[in-house]
């Protein structure tokens, strides 16, 4: 297509719509959980035999019997170990066999799961339960029923480096001498890692589509769309590397109709966002008392999903690609990185017109009342066009300017960093020489890309 024409009744920039903006769901790059401690394996010495015992040189030891509560916890890990077990090996009455078998509704819930988790494609899968959190009673299932929180830790084929940490609130009571799983709903357990959300396996029956680096997983009934997603998520790819110079080592994409798939939260400009890059937290040490930032995954807003297209991609893809370097840098560099790359390939797909445009408009209207870059607290406000719009060309003059590399170098600075006014104008001192005020002063002057 001739880059110089528009395509006809398409609108791609300054879109009214939300951007999605970098989430860093537990809000920090190390998410320290305190809770209670259950005690293990709690072993007794004994001298039975006083001062002649000791006398003799061959002290009695007594090892004491476990407790109620060590074999239970015992029983579900057991439990929990044969469902991951039955899982990768494809074993689905193994995975149902600790399910109580008088829930209808909860064993075709999790037959379902397992469906799910087959069909996407698991590279590991493991459940851990939390040793620091204390059983809780559930008398509603029975005298013996606890509550434990358990980390399920996922790793897609092809997707993810690393596990992912998904936060689980199941139920177990003993029935015949036998642990089952009689309830996985507590979402107060569920939502220190899990936010407002649910995960694609838990909603239904699905349908996955593809590509390499790229899995979209779409409803049942959309296989469709979840091809059409996953050919535009491999156009904006390339993209976001020539960007970047970085990219994550495979892409989740994920566009259901259920609205438990989006957080409630992730809002931008005063309205629901169209499509968010959502960190994936894996554990930082074997006991999951510490995690860290390994990727993202891309959940489109189920009213976005049959429009979402590359360019949306490309933003969210980018927000991906720099999620692991940490979360100090400001809002405006990292909206305006990603409306830098979303626009770039604006222009490569035809619509150079419609960004150049935007960018006189922006240069005429915006840039000259600015007298200092964009605040982080009030970035989004109620409405956030313009906030992204000032940021693209705040990053697009620091590209045109200093070259990308400065800019990836100033980005990766300023993400390690403190959250901290004096730091970052330190860092951006060291990269581009000038200060803040400087900055704004010389964007005032820019008239565009030569």
């Amino acid at each position: 297509m001739d880059m110089d024409v528009e395509p006809v009744g398409v609108e791609p920039v300054n879109r009214k719509r939300g951007r999605g903006p970098l989430l860093w769901i537990a809000g920090v790059v190390v998410l320290a959980v305190v809770a209670a401690a259950v005690i293990w394996g709690v072993v007794g010495r004994q001298d039975a035999g006083g001062e002649a015992s000791a006398a003799a040189g061959t002290p009695t030891v007594t090892t004491s019997e476990p407790s109620d509560e060590e074999r239970m916890l015992a029983g579900i890990d057991a439990v929990l170990k044969a469902r991951a077990s039955a899982v990768l090996s494809g074993r689905l009455p193994q995975y149902l066999q600790a399910v109580d078998p008088k829930n209808r509704k909860l064993r075709q819930s999790h037959q379902q799961v397992f469906a799910n988790l087959r069909m996407i494609g698991v590279r590991h899968l493991s459940f851990q339960r939390d040793a620091r959190w204390a059983p809780e009673p559930r008398a509603q299932h029975g005298p013996s029923a606890r509550t434990v929180r358990v980390l399920m830790l996922v790793q897609i084929a092809g997707i993810d480096s690393s596990p992912r940490a998904v936060s689980l609130g199941h139920t177990f009571a003993e029935r015949g001498g036998q642990w089952l799983l009689v309830a996985d709903d507590d979402l107060g357990i569920e939502s220190e890692l899990s936010g407002g959300y649910r995960e694609p396996w838990d909603l239904g029956a699905i349908a996955v589509a593809r590509k390499p680096g790229v899995l979209v997983i779409v409803p049942a009934a959309e296989r469709r769309n979840g091809e059409r997603l996953a050919r535009e998520s491999q156009a904006a790819m390339p993209g976001v590397r020539s960007v970047t110079r970085r990219a994550p080592a495979g892409i989740l994409v994920i566009a259901l109709a259920d609205r438990q798939s989006m957080d409630p939260g992730w809002r931008t400009g005063g309205h629901p966002a169209a499509a968010v890059a959502a960190h994936n937290f894996s554990p930082a040490n074997p006991e999951a008392t510490e995690f860290m930032v390994t990727g993202s995954r891309v959940v489109i807003n189920p009213g976005e999903r049959r429009e979402a297209d590359r360019l949306l991609l490309a933003h969210e893809f980018t927000h991906a690609a720099m999620a692991s370097l940490g979360n100090g840098a400001p809002t405006w560099l990292v909206e305006g990185y990603a409306e830098y790359g979303e626009l770039r390939l604006a222009e490569r797909s035809g619509y150079r017109r419609g960004v150049d445009a935007h960018r006189r408009e922006l240069l005429r209207e915006e840039i000259p009342r600015r007298t200092v870059l964009p605040i982080d607290g009030v970035f989004h406000g109620e409405y956030d066009e313009n906030s992204y719009g000032v940021s693209w060309i705040i990053v697009e003059y620091l590209a045109e300017k200093y070259g990308l590399a400065t800019v990836n170098a100033l980005y990766a600075d300023l993400a390690r960093g403190d959250d901290d006014p004096a730091v970052r104008e330190q860092v951006i001192r060291k990269h581009l020489k000038v200060t803040e005020a400087a900055l704004v002063a010389a964007l005032k002057k820019y008239d565009g890309p030569a």
